[in-house]
């Protein structure tokens, strides 16, 4: 199907569509394209707004859509809001703050392109566990954006920190910690625009008491506020040393069910899955960090189950399927994988994973998934 787009008229795609440039130049969240082809996952919502008459052929599966819209694709107050945060060239931290499915990461991506057309070095801390667009699920994540992007999907990260749940309210204080390391790794790589995505738990008195401590630990210049409830809105505004910003989501944002969400969050694990094989790792020569609910599994460890027949009796399956995040001797995530088989007799765990490097502690997570990186359950 062939689109002819006129100036300043907006295509919006549903994937899983496939979106080739035939002629002319388009925008998405300000990534500027004249050639070339563009993916849309699945559960994901393109905006592509032509930038003069252009036209586009598309290639949808079965549930992909498409709409024509008169209007941009950026809302005026997101470019209100990214004027007056790059006014200034100077160094400065961006904390965006907003619901589920209120557009963050697309105003994180907007932010990013449009500064990156005013010569700014960007970093993107991204502290969504549940619906991560850098790392996999149950990661905080940082990357160094180097050029235009129109899918935050399509960088892979140069930091990540394993949390290992895909909800922050249980690890709060373990989030703020490591939203603390990314953003002071951010600083060392020299960017002078650091912006940090945040997750949708915003509702309760709960998730208020975690965002303000969230831009107490950022310390950001600013914080953009996404639909979000009134008493987030006030408590934001009355912190001191911080502009607040306050926007609204797109007109046309796309809104996701929770099947939909669970799909994003498969498709994040398998593309860190992808290439994975099973290793097997002597219980002796590797640490094993995780929840009390497995300390069974550090005891088999260091040897405190006496006989066969207390091995026997230990549930082994319990940690089959488990995320697990594999470390160097630095305490630097190498990578991810999933736990196939702890066998007692031989004292090995044998994790499916695509990391290479030499590994010196496995730190189990709370998702299970999978061999082919489908989540089962959340202990």
């Amino acid at each position: 199907m062939v689109y002819r787009l006129k100036k300043g008229k907006t295509l919006l795609v549903d994937g899983p569509a496939r979106v080739q440039i035939l002629s002319g130049r388009v925008s998405v969240l300000g990534a500027q394209i004249s050639q070339g082809v563009l993916v849309v996952r699945r559960g994901k919502r393109m905006p592509i707004e032509a930038l003069c008459d252009a036209e586009v052929e598309l290639t949808m599966s079965e549930h992909a859509s498409s709409l024509e819209i008169a209007e941009r694709s950026v809302p005026t107050l997101w470019k209100d809001a990214a004027g007056a945060i790059l006014s200034r060239k100077e160094r400065k931290t961006i904390l965006v703050i907003g619901g589920v499915d209120s557009g963050k990461t697309s105003f994180c991506t907007y932010l990013a392109n449009s500064a990156l057309a005013l010569g700014y070095s960007v970093a993107l801390l991204d502290s969504d566990l549940g619906q991560s667009d850098v790392g996999p699920p149950g990661t905080l994540s940082l990357v160094t954006i180097k050029e235009p992007v129109y899918d935050l999907f399509k960088l892979r990260p140069e930091e990540l920190f394993f949390v290992g749940v895909t909800s922050p309210s249980a690890k709060v204080s373990t989030i703020l910690k490591a939203v603390a390391i990314l953003k002071d790794r951010s600083l060392e790589k020299g960017a002078n625009l650091i912006i940090v995505n945040t997750d949708g738990w915003v509702d309760g008195e709960e998730a208020i008491n975690y965002k303000v401590e969230l831009v107490k630990v950022v310390h950001p210049e600013y914080v953009i506020v996404i639909k979000t409830a009134d008493e987030l809105k006030q408590r934001v505004s009355n912190l001191e040393n911080v502009k607040v910003l306050f926007v609204d989501p797109p007109e046309n944002i796309k809104k996701r069910d929770r099947e939909t969400r669970k799909i994003l969050r498969e498709s994040a694990y398998k593309k860190y899955l992808r290439d994975a094989k099973i290793r097997s790792f002597p219980l002796a020569w590797v640490k094993i960090h995780g929840g009390a609910e497995f300390d069974w599994l550090a005891e088999e460890k260091s040897g405190k189950i006496r006989n066969k027949e207390d091995r026997l009796s230990v549930s082994s399956t319990e940690a089959e399927g488990l995320l697990v995040a594999l470390k160097d001797a630095g305490d630097t995530v190498l990578g991810i994988g999933i736990i196939c088989q702890v066998d007692c007799e031989k004292s090995l765990v044998k994790i499916w994973t695509p990391v290479k490097g030499t590994v010196s502690t496995i730190e189990l997570g709370q998702i299970r998934l999978d061999k082919e990186g489908n989540e089962v359950d959340i202990i």
